[in-house]
């Protein structure tokens, strides 16, 4: 069969579309033949296979070079040194919640609604962190007995998640791209990005991270929305870019205010670990949301805040897989905004909505969506 001869350029961006190496990919198309394949030596079936696999376009494996860059759709306010570059994940997930937006966009228009005053609030102000994060919780209605009141960090979560689409936030979580299980998020490569859009704006959670760093970077991204910027964002503890630190300090504070944490945090006389975890009981927090405001307050280092993400991360693994599956009806809202998704099946089931067009903003099967309905 007659080889042909493709630039290892080419295929080597192809492959970096879905998180692998030239190498691993071509062990899924032959692993005989692996070798040959990384010189770019590829008979038509196992290119054909190739771009199958990569999720790109037959004809681009034919490119002497690979095409320009998407342009980014946000700015992009990632630690440039350890931050992944966005693959056809992040901007497929992207599209998915514009999409989704849009629509949602046009329904409050048609309802008359009004713009949203939180949304770029602050946005040429030089108010401090302390000023927003209060601002924040005001406008959410959550308070310090709230939050310390949660049990376990999804369910702080949970609240703050609801009490910002109560506001008018929609608030996605995902660890995958739409509803395809293998295609899992990089914690690596994004944490969240927002969209400050004055009638429908968004938040999107990177939903493979621990849900005790979910928690921070909710908190981080509602930040962004109260100064009015669209971003993407990794929420670094050692971030290279000032609006990240500063919505870092904001998140910060509305999680747990400084004046309360200091005094909390003297009277102990331990070491690090140790008071960190007195506190987490204390407060009633992650240890994760304890140590970054210790951090914020330069009270601990950042070795030790970052061992201690490694241990939060590991343990939420572990969780997870140790728990298995979930409940296909209780996810769908999480993955696609509780509030959107109420409106859309409530829309569907009394016939306001094409049942298609509720299948497509959902990702799912239209059948889905009426039995969702009437499960709530």
């Amino acid at each position: 069969m007659e080889t042909l001869k493709l630039s290892v350029e080419t295929l080597e961006w192809a492959a970096s579309q879905v998180g692998s190496s030239l190498g691993e990919l071509a062990q899924k198309i032959s692993s005989k033949k692996a070798e040959v394949i990384e010189r770019g030596e590829l008979t038509a079936p196992q290119a054909l296979k190739f771009s199958q696999v990569a999720g790109i376009p037959f004809g681009y494996l034919f490119l002497d070079r690979p095409p320009e860059p998407r342009k980014q759709p946000l700015a992009d306010f990632r630690t440039s040194a350890v931050s992944t570059p966005l693959s056809r994940d992040f901007f497929d997930v992207f599209n998915d919640i514009q999409f989704k937006q849009a629509w949602y966009r046009d329904y409050l228009q048609g309802e008359h609604a009004a713009p949203l005053a939180f949304v770029g609030r602050y946005a040429k102000s030089k108010a401090s962190a302390a000023t927003i994060a209060g601002n924040m919780r005001q406008a959410l209605q959550v308070s310090d007995t709230q939050i310390q009141a949660q049990r376990t960090s999804q369910d702080l979560f949970n609240l703050i998640a609801r009490q910002a689409e109560a506001a008018g936030v929609l608030i996605f979580r995902n660890g995958i791209v739409g509803n395809n299980t293998r295609r899992v998020l990089s914690v690596s490569e994004f944490r969240g990005f927002v969209v400050a859009d004055k009638f429908a704006p968004v938040i999107f959670i990177n939903g493979t991270d621990a849900p005790a760093a979910t928690v921070f970077t909710l908190a981080h991204e509602l930040a962004h929305l109260w100064i009015g910027e669209s971003v993407i964002s990794d929420v670094a503890a050692a971030s290279d870019h000032r609006q990240e630190r500063f919505c870092n300090q904001i998140a910060a504070e509305f999680l747990l205010p400084e004046k309360t944490f200091i005094a909390a945090w003297n009277e102990l006389n331990d070491e690090e670990m140790e008071r960190i975890d007195r506190l987490r009981k204390h407060f009633k927090l992650s240890r994760f949301v304890v140590a970054r405001r210790a951090l914020d307050l330069r009270l601990i280092s950042l070795d030790t805040h970052d061992e201690i993400y490694r241990l939060t991360l590991a343990a939420a693994k572990k969780k997870k897989i140790e728990g298995g599956g979930g409940d296909f009806y209780a996810t769908l809202p999480i993955r696609n905004s509780r509030k959107l998704t109420a409106l859309v099946s409530s829309l569907a089931a009394n016939g306001r909505l094409g049942l298609r067009d509720a299948g497509n903003l959902l990702n799912t099967n239209p059948n889905n969506v009426l039995t969702f309905h009437a499960k709530q």
